[in-house]
């Protein structure tokens, strides 16, 4: 501990990819999440990165925290590492902090301005809140509880990026200033991914206080498909096209945030409405909800 690694030395780099491989192998691993990695040689990480999977295979799995929210210099790395390994999104993360902070002087349509999962979905792993960024670490940077929802529902029902879930967020947080867990908050958010939202995706990002978008479902999940309404300011709607094939159904919201239901016009429009600082997930119940 508190020992330099010169991880441009030839027998430095030999013995932490050797060390690498060992532990892929002993613990039967998928995947590595590399710490604090803006310090660390980035000739290294991607020599590294290509020796793991040239032992494991390309879908050995490597994100990075890469803690800096300059989008130019998270391309620059990943440039520079030919693209083995993601990146933690920390400008979106940074956002939606300021959206919790700002309430409705954010202009929701700009959220994913100048973020990783907007100019490069393929290598951005979005999060709200993590382990460094809860109250007291040394990265605090706490999403605020009223959007905490929103949050989550603006990575987990979009098709760009891969959305993790912090433990701290759904289960809580202990110590001296607890902080309760989000799982009914969360669990709407996840059944959604989960059997809605696939599908082509639309966005509605026209407002600065009401944002909206669809994901159109697929044919092969049944009753896949959803329509996402988040407001930081007042009550608001967003007249959306979900697909005339979906005329007559009755959408209600998975979150039961709004106790309405919406049914789908035969042009395959609808207004989907939203509550004042919240979330709603629209989307056709299961058969055996009524």
């Amino acid at each position: 501990m508190f020992a330099n690694l010169h991880y441009n030395h030839p027998e430095v780099k030999e013995e932490m990819t050797k060390w690498g491989k060992w532990i892929a192998k002993t613990l039967q691993c998928n995947g590595f999440r590399l710490d604090a990695i803006k310090h660390i040689s980035h000739d290294f990480i991607r020599d590294f990165a290509k020796k793991i999977k040239q032992e494991w295979g390309d879908e050995f799995y490597i994100v990075g925290e890469f803690w800096n929210p300059e989008l130019r210099l998270c391309q620059e790395f990943l440039d520079t590492v030919d693209y083995k390994i993601d990146l933690f999104d920390v400008a979106l993360h940074l956002k939606l902090e300021a959206v919790s902070k700002g309430g409705r002087e954010f202009d929701l349509s700009t959220i994913f301005d100048d973020t990783l999962v907007k100019s490069h979905p393929s290598n951005a792993v979005t999060f709200v809140d993590n382990h460094d960024t809860q109250p007291h670490e040394a990265l605090e940077s706490w999403v605020e509880d009223w959007f905490k929802q929103s949050a989550y529902a603006l990575i987990l029902l979009r098709q760009e990026g891969y959305p993790c879930v912090f433990y701290g967020d759904y289960f809580g947080i202990g110590g001296k200033e607890p902080i309760a867990g989000k799982k009914e908050a969360l669990d709407p958010l996840l059944y959604a991914r989960y059997h809605k939202a696939y599908g082509e995706q639309e966005d509605y990002f026209d407002l600065p206080n009401t944002i909206g978008w669809v994901r159109r479902g697929v044919t092969d999940i049944e009753r896949s498909g959803c329509a996402i309404v988040i407001a930081n300011g007042d009550e608001g709607d967003k007249h959306m096209f979900v697909g005339e094939s979906r005329a007559g159904e009755v959408w209600v919201d998975l979150t039961k945030n709004r106790e309405d239901e919406i049914t789908i016009e035969e042009n395959g429009f609808a207004t989907f409405t939203v509550n004042g600082g919240s979330v709603s997930v629209w989307a056709l119940p299961e058969a055996d909800v009524e």
